[in-house]
């Protein structure tokens, strides 16, 4: 098996035992155990703890990098963009359930974690960079509204998508609403 096939599976148990027991409940031989390689294996792969959560951070970033790539690919105006950004988190949430309570650890972690820090620090950049300029491109092109902030319409859009995480999954059903309710607001002209 090659490293890469190795380091992803374990990657995939600590995502796992993340989400099940919190990073102060992850153990090294929880994730040996659940790829199924003993300890000197798992950490010839990877040494610490540390670099567990190290591991875990350069494979969500390898994901969002993937899902924004295919995203830019579909020749889509700023509007579609941003509709199907909204419609990628939705997916999220409804096909990937795991994945936000995941993100949302190791985000407390990082507050005192100087190594994943400035990873999830990028990581939230990157994201919020990415609402900045699908809404600078559409109030350009006269698709959003000539006073929008793009700044402000970004943290308002990412607010209102992290919300969901916390609600109960029957209130999933609310999501196209307001994803509707948002688009409506930054709009130059009834859509």
């Amino acid at each position: 098996m090659s490293t890469d096939t190795r380091r992803r599976e374990i990657a995939a148990a600590v995502r796992a035992l993340i989400v099940e027991k919190g990073i102060d409940g992850l153990r090294t031989r929880d994730v040996a155990a659940r790829v199924g390689i003993n300890i000197a294996t798992l950490h010839y792969h990877v040494p610490s703890k540390e670099a567990l959560l190290g591991l875990v951070m350069d494979t969500l970033q390898e994901e969002f990098i993937e899902q924004g790539q295919r995203v830019n690919q579909i020749a889509l105006d700023p509007l579609g963009r941003l509709k199907l950004e909204i419609a990628e988190y939705k997916s999220l949430l409804v096909h990937k359930p795991d994945l936000l309570p995941l993100i949302e650890e190791i985000g407390k972690r990082a507050r005192l974690d100087p190594l994943l820090e400035p990873k999830v620090r990028a990581m939230r950049i990157n994201w919020h960079r990415r609402f900045v300029t699908i809404l600078e491109e559409g109030r350009a092109a006269g698709q959003f509204r000539s006073t929008l902030d793009p700044e402000a319409g970004a943290h308002i859009v990412i607010g209102a998508l992290v919300s969901f995480q916390y609600k109960p999954r029957h209130l999933l059903s609310l999501f196209d609403s307001v994803a509707e309710e948002l688009i409506r607001s930054f709009t130059a002209a009834p859509i």
